[in-house]
């Protein structure tokens, strides 16, 4: 039975627990689930906002944080682990692992549609998805650190505001048509004078998980804010609170929720922010907003020439010497054994090759070895074979492509490679080698981030220079340097060009490759600046993707300084 493992305050009848815990134990109520849950009693975090449950009619077993296994210490809680080698966190992640445990034992269960259209629910990363972000970690803060906001002083926060104006908006689905005519939609949807769907519930006409998260966190909201004033600011949202209250289940599940009535933190009639006036159900494209105009690139590239900055390229790859011997690898951990088409092979061989020489070189016994958005574990896969005496840890957010590299795993009978699902945001364990190819956009900020926080080596090659935009965890540009003299706008027209790279003939092609280098001379001297020697170079032939840059980082042996 897989395992959940949920973080507790205190463990009293009425439990004091994260919104995390909450929200997981709802769902848990809400479809039945058998799971088994470990909870795990940990101290409040400083100005976070806690919350009572009643853990009265859950079966749990109290777990030390001592010895709970590797997989639940190095991920945030709350996590599910499968079985030793595979665990998944983040609270989407683990909130659909939930109700597919369910559905796998009863296929006809209620809780089934809470996967969303074609299974879709919540599917994308929080950096990809405005959606996702929005579930998993706007709405969610906004919960846990309530009392903080000093803007709360005559306004609710601006999530509920979001929601609002999101509930307005016409359902935005990629496949409206068939959604309409599919099954799970009903005579309580309402199409407006131009055809469109309107809302009825987060998603479309049905309740998904999306309404599960959001319904935990507004019941707390709305409790918090207990004035009269705030259902007329938010009559979409009151509409469709009573309209999940109305579900038999819903009431039921409250129950466990004893939250105290006329909470308000203050006493204003309050006022909703401004906001923008549109759906939250999208994902963040970059790329369609106009970044690259000409002179905009030339400007930018004008403000770069300022710093007087030499950009240089090795004249090798780190590590370029070593040899290695296709014909010893196995079949599975091929490129050929990962199903991938004739037309790819020979390129991915020479990107395997460039990627596998500086990690083997670097690497020592019993080195913990994480390959960061391992996709279908090209990479990870072959590192493990070569390296038998180390652990690999392949870390992927798409459960489809960790269960077919978990096929391939099966078969090489490998038994050093770990499987986690989850964003790389939530990987806190400990590691000595972070690798990465073509990690998109953020992704590969992301992954040396986690590198220099653990003084550890990298080795990435990155990808989509246009997906790079401010996040939680990051900040553009990365360097001191870059950003005493490039502004933000300036740096993101840089990164956008340097994704016109893919045709040999253009005009822009040769710009693209200037801009590229720019933006990973960036990193390198963010490294730089963090204690690190870095190597930046290209793959050997530099034809085997249009995205050939590799930058390998190696700790020096004084202190490493913190990196935002």
């Amino acid at each position: 039975m897989n395992e959940a493992y949920l973080e507790v305050y205190s463990l009293e009848e009425l439990c004091l627990a994260p919104i995390e815990t909450i929200i997981t134990l709802f769902t848990v109520k809400y479809c039945e689930s058998k799971i088994s849950i470990k909870l795990v009693p940990s101290e409040q975090k400083l100005l976070e906002r806690a919350y009572t449950i009643d853990i009265s009619t859950f079966v749990y077993e109290i777990i030390d944080l001592n010895k709970i296994p590797y997989p639940a210490i190095s991920c945030e809680l709350p996590i599910i682990i499968i079985n030793k080698a595979s665990c998944i966190a983040g609270l989407c992640a683990i909130l659909r692992q939930i109700i597919k445990d369910v559905v796998a034992e009863c296929p006809t269960h209620y809780c089934r549609k809470l996967l969303g259209f074609k299974d879709s629910c919540l599917t994308a990363c929080s950096e990809a998805s405005v959606w996702t972000k929005f579930c998993e970690v706007d709405l969610i803060l906004t919960v846990k650190f309530l009392h903080t906001d000093d803007a709360m002083q005559n306004k609710l926060p601006s999530s509920m505001a979001r929601f609002e104006r999101h509930l307005s908006q016409p359902v935005r689905l990629h496949n409206l048509y068939k959604y309409i005519m599919s099954k799970k939609y009903s005579d309580e949807n309402i199409i407006s004078q131009n055809g469109t769907l309107e809302h009825t519930y987060a998603e479309g006409s049905y309740m998904t998980l999306a309404d599960i998260i959001i319904f935990v966190c507004t019941h707390i909201l709305l409790t918090v804010f207990s004035s009269e004033t705030v259902m007329k600011l938010l009559p979409l949202t009151d509409k469709w609170y009573k309209r999940m209250l109305k579900n038999q289940i819903i009431p039921n599940c409250l129950e466990c929720l004893p939250l105290l009535k006329n909470q308000d933190i203050n006493k204003f009639n309050y006022t909703l922010p401004d906001v923008a006036n549109e759906s939250l159900h999208q994902r963040y494209k970059p790329k369609n907003r106009i970044y690259t105009k000409q002179e905009d690139v030339e400007h930018s590239l004008q403000l770069f020439k300022t710093l007087n900055i030499q950009t240089k390229f090795d004249l090798e790859p780190f590590g370029a010497e070593l040899d290695l011997d296709w014909s010893l690898v196995p079949y599975d951990a091929t490129p050929e054994g990962g199903s991938l088409p004739p037309s790819r092979l020979e390129k991915k061989h020479e990107q395997l090759q460039n990627m596998c020489k500086p990690v083997i070189k670097l690497a020592k016994k019993g080195d913990i070895i994480v390959d960061f958005c391992s996709g279908s574990g090209h990479l990870g896969i072959l590192v493990a074979h070569l390296l038998p005496y180390c652990t690999i840890i392949l870390l992927e957010n798409k459960e489809k492509s960790l269960n077919r590299a978990k096929e391939r795993v099966n078969k090489l009978k490998l038994s050093n490679i770990k499987f986690y699902q989850c964003n790389l945001d939530y990987f806190k364990g400990h590691f000595d080698i972070g690798m990465s190819l073509h990690a998109c956009g953020v992704a590969t900020d992301l992954v040396i981030k986690q590198c220099i926080k653990e003084k550890a080596i990298f080795v990435c090659c990155p990808c989509c220079y246009g997906s790079l935009h401010n996040c939680d965890h990051l900040k553009y540009p990365r360097s001191n340097i870059f950003r005493d003299e490039i502004d933000k706008e300036s740096y993101i027209i840089l990164s956008h060009a340097a994704d016109q790279t893919h045709d040999e003939k253009n005009i822009k092609t040769n710009q693209g490759y200037e801009c590229m280098t720019i933006i990973d001379t960036d990193r390198k001297l963010q490294a730089e600046q963090c204690g690190y020697r870095v190597y930046l170079s290209k793959f050997i032939p530099n034809t085997c993707t249009p995205k050939n840059h590799i930058l390998v980082g190696i700790p020096k042996k004084e202190n490493v300084e913190s990196v935002s």
